[in-house]
C-alpha cells in the first residue's frame, strides 16, 4: 500500500527537526511536506495540480501559536475551502490553554494533542498519527 502524506505547519526549525525524526522512527511509510508558516502552507494547499508546489496531504498537522497566520486561521481557511475541506487537521501544539483547545474544535479540528517535550512523547504522537494514516488510507481505498 503507498504511504500516506502529511503537511506538518509550524514555524519552529527544531520541532520541524523532531517531527521528522520521529515520523522516521514508526517505520510508518509516511511523506511528509514542510510549511515553516501558515502562509506557506496555504500556498502548498492551494497550489494548481501538475505544479511542483502542489500537496494534498492525508492529513495536516498545524501548530496553534504561529507568526503571521496563527494555525486557528489556517484552520478557519481550510474549513472554508470547498477543495480543502475534508483534509483531516490534527493540532499539535505547545499551547495546552483551553481557550485554543476549544477554539480548535469550533473549527472543525480532527483533534487536538498537546506537544511533547520529550522525544520519546513524539514518537508515541508521530505513531499514533502513522497509525491513523493507515486507517484513512484503507478507507479511502474502498
Amino acid at each position: 500500500m503507498k504511504g500516506a502524506d502529511i503537511l506538518v505547519v509550524d514555524d519552529s526549525a527544531a520541532d520541524r527537526a523532531s517531527i521528522r525524526i520521529a515520523f522516521e522512527r514508526t517505520g510508518h511509510p509516511i511523506k511528509l511536506h514542510f510549511a515553516h508558516n501558515g502562509k506557506m502552507a496555504l500556498d502548498l494547499l492551494r497550489a494548481e495540480e501538475g505544479t511542483a508546489m502542489v500537496v494534498r496531504p492525508h492529513l495536516c498537522v498545524l501548530d496553534v501559536k504561529m507568526p503571521g497566520l496563527s494555525g486557528l486561521h489556517v484552520l478557519q481557511a481550510l474549513k472554508a475551502d470547498n477543495k480543502l475541506v475534508e483534509i483531516p487537521v490534527i493540532m499539535l501544539s505547545g499551547s495546552d490553554d483551553q481557550a485554543d483547545i476549544s477554539a480548535a474544535y469550533r473549527l472543525f479540528a480532527s483533534g487536538y494533542i498537546k506537544k511533547p517535550t520529550d522525544a520519546e512523547g513524539l514518537h508515541e504522537v508521530a505513531d499514533v498519527l502513522g497509525r491513523l494514516c493507515s486507517g484513512i488510507l484503507a478507507f479511502s481505498h474502498k
